[in-house]
Formats: C-alpha cells, sequence, structure tokens
C-alpha cells in the first residue's frame, strides 16, 4: 500500500492530481494493477488512502501544539508563538508537496474536503487556546475571531501554494512576519 500511496504522491507532483491514473500509478509502483485494485478500488480511494496519510502526519504536530500549557504560551514571545504554529506545517508541507496540490484541487474528491475540514478545525481550536492564554482579558468570541483569522491566513496561503505549483522558501517568513505582526497588533491592548 505504502508503495502505490508513494507512487501516487510522485506522479501528482509531477503532473497533478489530474495527471493521476491508475495505470501510471500501478508501473510507477512496480505492481500490477490487479494488486492495486486489490488494495485501493479506483482513483479515489488513492487519493483518500493519501489524504488519510498526511492527516496522520499532522497528528504529531496538532499533539505537540496542543500539549504546551497555558504558561509556556503565554510567556513566549509574539514571534516564538507564531514560528511555533507556522514553522512545523509549513516544513511538512515542503516535504509532502502533493498535499499542497491536492488541497487545491476540487478533483480531490468531497472526502478531501471532509476531512480537511477537521484537520482546520482541530488547528482552530488549538490556536484559540493559545490566544485565551495570552489574552485572558479576551472574551471566547475575541479569540475565536483572532484564531479564525491567523489560521484562515496559512489555509489561504496554502491554497494559492498549491495552484502556483511552488513552495518558495521565503514564503514561512512573510507569514511568520504578517501574522507576528497581526498577533502583536491585538494583544497590544492586553
Amino acid at each position: 500500500m505504502d508503495a502505490i500511496l508513494d507512487a501516487a504522491a510522485a506522479l501528482i507532483r509531477e503532473s497533478g492530481v489530474g495527471g493521476l491514473t491508475v495505470h501510471g500509478t500501478a508501473e510507477r509502483a512496480g505492481t500490477s494493477i490487479g494488486s492495486m485494485y486489490h488494495f485501493f478500488p479506483d482513483l479515489d480511494a488513492v487519493i483518500a488512502g493519501l489524504i488519510d496519510r498526511h492527516l496522520r502526519g499532522f497528528e504529531p504536530i496538532v499533539s505537540a501544539q496542543a500539549a504546551r500549557g497555558r504558561r509556556e504560551w503565554s510567556r513566549m514571545s509574539a514571534v516564538a508563538v507564531v514560528e511555533a504554529i507556522v514553522a512545523p506545517i509549513f516544513a511538512y508541507l515542503r516535504r509532502h508537496p502533493d498535499l499542497l496540490l491536492l488541497n487545491a484541487a476540487p478533483e480531490a474528491g468531497k472526502g478531501f474536503g471532509k476531512r480537511r475540514e477537521e484537520l482546520k478545525n482541530a488547528g482552530l481550536r488549538i490556536v484559540e487556546r493559545i490566544l485565551a492564554a495570552r489574552s485572558p482579558s479576551a472574551g471566547p468570541g475575541v479569540c475565536l475571531a483572532r484564531a479564525a483569522v491567523m489560521v484562515g491566513t496559512v489555509e489561504g496561503v496554502v491554497i494559492v501554494l498549491g495552484r502556483s505549483k511552488a513552495f518558495p522558501a521565503r514564503v514561512v517568513e512573510e507569514v511568520t512576519r504578517a501574522m507576528t505582526a497581526y498577533l502583536e497588533a491585538v494583544e497590544e491592548k492586553r
């Protein structure tokens, strides 16, 4: 299964989601079409397998952010907070550019949309908790709105990167700069 998913990821990187075929994936994986159909009944199942694998890949990132305590988040500088949120996400995406392309492709299927929303909501809850730790006097609605801006910023950049099929190294620096300025501005009132 991993060989098939690796092959599919490589083909997506080279040709986009639209270039993914059963024959090409089986050939690239070094397996027969019959073996491929044994594990994946169609291309949607292959894409779902890739998505599931990526979601599992994000679990340690989400867990590490969730494991930090309120005290730790409240003592960090704004730039350190943003880097702790952004750097692991972009590092993962840099290692797995097929996810950028899957994220931007409508042909990735409805299943991806649901799973993407689950991941985004988990991130939103974590960022909301971080902001509540840093600004205890801010109400839950304020923290949620600020978290939505921060998560939406990363999500928007990821979508644009997926459409451009490029991942300039400077992107992380620019996102960090923008989100740090935002965080410093909203926390100035605390």
